[in-house]
């Protein structure tokens, strides 16, 4: 018995013992555990900080170089592009601070030139450096432009200090993104009105003078436009009419300055603008056009040489009503024909000076076309009888813009603005 109480005793006097063993045992492992979980815990913070710190540089890099390209293809000015660059750069955070881009030339983050595409329409687009001096000169023309997005030393913005600086002796890191954004080519359906408005001509003759004198008629016959009848009276000469006559008259017989001009003679000359502005591009454009009055006809399909483009427009006659929906319905026969190039962007620019009023609704045909294919639709009015609201409102269907033009004047800069408004892509 006394045997059996003595163990007894000695197993509960060695419980407590084994229990401060097992809590001392613990608590050295946490003692060295501790410190490396910390390390592991900054290591993870670090490395989340860096991770996040350079898909914030990405996006601000992306965006600078997008709104650069955007405005050096709108403004056609490295001083513009520039300007868009750093104001965008500078609206993105990178670690909680604005992005700042450097401007100046030496600084090389902002960069003008080209891209190519050597190994084919299937390979990759490589971006090559141009002057920036000899781009802003006008020496050289450059299609794209590269950002460089820099957190580094010599950056404005400076390397970004880490959360839980030390560890391995390091107290910041760097991180550079690069992004180029490419204009690239388009094909394009010109929609355009002929409906019996574009071809009306105010002439407000003053006292003493009329083309329908016969002394004037009678230099019209010498100057070409107006033929004798044998039975007496005249006709017009081919390529003739009321309106040209007049126009020479007023001009030329009678020396009262630039005569007034019809809204189809207006849009000939914007068009033929818009057409020099694609020939100084260094992108290859395709052209098409289709036009409409009460009904509507594809006059040209997609065409490179654009002098093809020219002469049908000058080939149209006016007359009739504005079925504006049934015109935009023939121009995408265009950019759908076989022709039509499959990496190309596409666009629509549909003109009027009237209101819609015959056949589909313009609107409904927009929303059918870009609900099936991958394009833009600008639209433009001219002069005080235009339908503004309803051509805004395809435009916005559209993903385009509208533009009204209340002169001759401003309908050529808003086609020469169209023309240099090309779209641009991020190729790197």
């Amino acid at each position: 018995m006394t045997s059996i109480g003595h163990l007894q005793s000695d197993l509960v006097s060695d419980r407590p013992r084994q229990g401060l063993s097992r809590r001392g045992s613990v608590m050295g492992l946490m003692a060295v555990l501790l410190p490396v979980l910390a390390i592991l815990a900054a290591f993870c913070i670090n490395a989340a900080q860096m991770q996040l710190t350079r898909t914030e540089l990405m996006v601000a890099t992306d965006a600078a170089a997008r709104a650069g390209g955007r405005a050096f293809s709108e403004i056609q000015t490295v001083s513009a592009a520039k300007t868009a660059a750093v104001t965008t750069a500078a609206m993105n955070n990178v670690n909680g601070e604005p992005l700042q881009l450097q401007s100046q030339d030496s600084a090389n983050e902002i960069e003008f030139g080209k891209t190519t595409q050597p190994d084919g329409v299937s390979g990759r687009y490589y971006f090559e450096k141009l002057p920036t001096a000899d781009v802003a000169s006008g020496a050289v023309v450059a299609s794209a432009m590269r950002v460089h997005g820099r957190r580094e030393s010599g950056s404005l913005s400076g390397r970004v200090p880490l959360v839980i600086p030390g560890l391995l002796n390091a107290t910041d890191f760097s991180t550079v993104q690069n992004a180029v954004a490419m204009q690239v080519d388009r094909d394009i359906s010109l929609v355009l009105d002929r409906s019996g408005s574009m071809s009306w001509v105010t002439f407000d003759w003053p006292s003493g003078k009329s083309p329908w004198y016969d002394s004037t008629r009678e230099a019209g016959v010498d100057a070409g436009y107006l033929r004798r009848r044998r039975y007496g009276g005249y006709s017009y000469t081919n390529g003739h009419n009321s309106t040209t006559y007049q126009q020479w008259a007023w001009e030329d017989y009678y020396g009262l300055g630039p005569a007034p001009t019809s809204a189809w003679q207006d849009l000939v000359v914007a068009v033929d603008a818009f057409l020099d502005v694609l020939d100084s591009t260094p992108q290859e454009e395709q052209v098409s056009v289709a036009s409409y009055s009460s009904s509507a006809t594809l006059d040209c399909w997609l065409e490179k040489d654009l002098q093809i483009v020219r002469d049908t427009v000058a080939g149209l006659n006016t007359g009739g009503s504005t079925a504006i929906g049934e015109g935009m319905e023939e121009a995408i026969n265009a950019l759908l024909d076989s022709s039509a190039r499959p990496f190309a962007a596409k666009t629509m620019v549909v003109m009027t000076d009237g209101i819609h009023n015959n056949g589909v609704s313009p609107k409904d045909v927009a929303r059918n076309l870009v609900g099936s294919y991958n394009l833009t639709i600008h639209t433009v009015t001219f002069g005080d009888g235009a339908d503004q609201d309803l051509m805004r409102d395809v435009a916005t269907i559209g993903g385009g813009k509208h533009y009204h033009a209340a002169t001759a004047d401003q309908l050529v800069q808003i086609f020469e603005e169209i023309a240099n408004n090309l779209p641009t892509i991020l190729t790197q």
